[in-house]
């Protein structure tokens, strides 16, 4: 169940990234809006079935946590073999990734929360100014 979930958004990332011309920071935080709205359409209900489980079992059940695992490194890579594809260096790429997935997962937990959707947009304008800066330093 966490493998397939975990897969089926990273079919996420693919169709985000669709254009290989488009502006990684601006498909960045266009992917963060989409996160938002499509949080409100569901009211707020959970948006990432694999951060909630992996904050519920991951001290407690080692099959879990490292599944849980698996599908967040096989985001970040998907996710940096798209920043890398745009000019960013393999190992920022990487960085890049996993700071984008930890704004989208922490901005998440926040807006549910607040039961307000302010916390993605906010953590879109954060997530492109990491891109931007990657994209930058090459």
């Amino acid at each position: 169940m966490i493998r397939t979930s975990g897969a089926a958004y990273l079919e996420l990332i693919g169709s985000l990234f669709a254009d290989p011309g488009a502006d990684p920071a601006a498909a960045t935080a266009a992917a963060f809006t989409g996160a938002a709205e499509t949080l409100r359409e569901l009211d707020f209900a959970d948006p990432c079935p694999i951060a909630t489980v992996a904050l519920e079992v991951a001290g407690t059940h080692e099959g879990l946590r490292r599944a849980t695992a698996d599908v967040f490194a096989s985001w970040i890579e998907a996710l940096a073999a798209r920043y890398a594809g745009a000019g960013i260096g393999t190992d920022t790429a990487r960085d890049t990734a996993g700071s984008v997935i930890a704004l989208l997962e922490g901005a998440f937990m926040l807006a549910r929360a607040a039961h307000d959707t302010a916390p993605v947009r906010t953590a879109a304008r954060a997530a492109a100014a990491v891109v931007r800066d990657a994209l930058e330093s090459g």
